[in-house]
């Protein structure tokens, strides 16, 4: 995964398509991905965006009262949990 990219996990399948929608009223670019095994979540997918779409990807998911369990950057082998 390139530096600078982040990912985006939430707390259900559901709630990641649902996020989608938001993320692109929003005008962030992403892509669904599997969701890393080390991060902890029952859903499966993840969302990828780069770093500089942070603020607008907060926004769409504090506008669509998503079920987010956090945002995710890897640093070498360990994904760091964004605050």
């Amino acid at each position: 995964m390139p530096v600078g990219t982040l990912i985006a996990i939430f707390d259900t399948t559901y709630e990641t398509l649902r996020a989608e929608d938001f993320f692109r009223e929003a005008g962030v670019v992403f892509r669904p991905v599997l969701k890393p095994r080390k991060i902890g979540s029952a859903c499966r997918m993840a969302l990828q965006f780069g770093e500089e779409a942070l603020p607008s990807a907060k926004a769409a998911v504090a506008q669509g009262k998503l079920a987010l369990n956090a945002f995710y950057r890897k640093e070498g082998e360990q994904w760091q949990k964004l605050d």
